[in-house]
């Protein structure tokens, strides 16, 4: 089959703003099936078929075509994004690492029972869950991504040094949009010019949570600028040094250096003569212990008016900087580098920023194998011991002690379920599929015959389902855990 299309191409996404997870605008492309000797057809896909097939329609072809299913590896619909949005960003997480999006309706003992928009309502066994989460990113989300590279460019540190200095504001060609960074699938990777930061401007709030997950080949070696002002003053006496480009690049910002051991906070301000100014925090470094490790997730909690800056490590708490009298990041702006040390490669993804209260609370789970665990919104409190029910929107929970309380569900992030339980955990069916819901769910199953949009899949856990295809983004046969579990040059 001839090679029509490289997957690249496929995830230069449309503009779209997201907000709770949800495009406000949607494109009409073409799908795409990718084949697992890595060819590539586009069209559209009509339905699974029988005896292990699916059924393809393309431009160039009369008639329909019928594929089977041992030869796929992937079907890409709309460039990614699904042909219809969620309306919930709710979710519950089976015990397989399924998460389905939903309004979660009430809860007892035995069951769960939600709303969804993908597979109508369903009442879920207690058994097969592992957490019930009414409020998934902890406050109000303010963006998630990267599903596309909608408000991202470059910002080059050997244009600093040029005679004509221009902030990323004031620049009106396409020169700033073109990128050594390439957006592929859902994430940012880094090209082979280590003089660029990736950068995304007006993200950062005064407090805020910001999460990204960090990937790299060979060793870590990146720089994380936060609240950067990008207008660094004019330096006319000399050429600024490769040791000082940074605060030349960003302006007023802090700067997280992050390797493979450790982590550690410079803040970036400049002299009476615009002279840029690194200075490393003392005596806050933080041992990251990641040199065995090729990836990790990161997570920042930045309080600009008490001028403290929290790092977390695999939800683990690491350090927390005391910033001073004054807060030298100015701006607003969040910028990405690989500082690519021995060739070092860095993939960034799964970030999410989003409004917080300014407590400080361990992201470390507390979960248990005999009780249920629910934390609340406020970045404070949590609480073990056994879930009641679910109903007209609280949340009945039996702590320690005998103490009993009811709980708005709108106050609750997340409900932990004790992890000791009748699981089921089987391996997966050698048929069974990957359906990912747009943008932040996955469904695993076994497929029948479909139509009018509609695809027939057993679960291992859940049973019979009917699932409509208009909220799939992705189907996968590959059974990766994720779309970017591994290096693919070609994805």
């Amino acid at each position: 089959m001839k090679h029509l299309s490289n997957m690249t191409a496929l995830f230069l996404i449309a503009s779209t703003q997201i907000s709770l997870g949800v495009p406000t605008k949607q494109v009409d492309a073409p799908d795409l099936l990718r084949f697992i000797n890595n060819d590539t057809l586009h069209g559209n896909f009509l339905s699974f078929g029988a005896n292990d097939t699916i059924k393809w329609k393309n431009p160039e072809a009369v008639e329909t075509i019928s594929f089977s299913t041992s030869k796929l590896h992937r079907i890409v619909f709309n460039r990614g994004m699904a042909h219809k949005p969620l309306s919930n960003s709710s979710n519950v997480k089976l015990i397989n690492g399924d998460v389905i999006p939903c309004k979660i309706i009430s809860a007892n003992s035995k069951s769960v029972e939600i709303n969804t928009d993908h597979l109508g309502k369903l009442q879920i066994p207690r058994n097969t869950i592992s957490q019930v989460t009414p409020n998934p990113f902890g406050g109000k989300l303010l963006y998630h991504g990267p599903l596309n590279d909608e408000g991202w460019k470059t910002l080059d540190t050997a244009k600093i040094n040029d005679e004509q200095k221009t902030s990323p504001k004031e620049k009106d060609n396409d020169d700033d949009k073109l990128t050594d960074w390439q957006h592929i699938g859902s994430a940012w990777y880094a090209g082979t010019n280590k003089n660029q930061f990736l950068l995304r401007e007006n993200a950062m709030p005064d407090k805020c949570r910001l999460s990204f997950k960090l990937a790299w080949r060979t060793s870590l070696y990146a720089k994380i600028a936060l609240h950067a002002d990008c207008s660094p003053p004019q330096y006319e006496h000399k050429k600024i040094s490769s040791q000082l480009d940074m605060g030349a690049t960003v302006g007023r910002a802090y700067v997280l250096n992050l390797s493979s051991h450790s982590a550690s906070l410079y803040s970036c301000t400049f002299d009476d003569e615009g002279k840029p100014i690194n200075t490393r925090l003392d005596g806050n470094q933080s041992n990251l212990r990641l040199s065995g490790a090729d990836s990790a997730e990161f997570e920042l909690r930045i309080d600009r008016t008490q001028k403290n800056i929290l790092l977390y490590v695999d939800k683990e708490f690491k350090v927390k900087w005391h910033l001073g009298e004054e807060y030298d990041g100015k701006g607003d702006h969040l910028a990405f580098r690989n500082l690519q040390y021995n060739n070092a490669e860095l993939r960034v993804s799964d970030i999410v920023i989003a409004n917080w209260n300014g407590m400080k609370d361990s992201a470390s789970s507390m979960k248990s194998s005999t009780r249920d665990v629910v934390l609340l919104n406020n970045g404070l409190d949590r609480f073990s011991g056994t879930l009641g029910e679910i109903s007209d929107g609280t949340v009945s929970f039996k702590g320690s002690f005998n103490s009993s309380m009811v709980i708005p569900i709108e106050e609750i992030g997340e409900i932990q379920l004790a992890s000791k339980k009748d699981k089921m955990i089987q391996d997966k069916p050698p048929k069974s599929v990957y359906f990912y819901i747009y943008p932040h769910g996955r469904i695993t199953g076994i497929p029948h015959e479909s139509s009018d949009g509609q695809t027939k899949l057993t679960s291992a856990l859940l049973g019979d389902l009917s699932l409509d295809t208009r909220y799939i983004n992705l189907i996968d046969f590959s059974h990766k855990n994720s779309l970017l579990d591994n290096w693919d040059d070609n994805f």
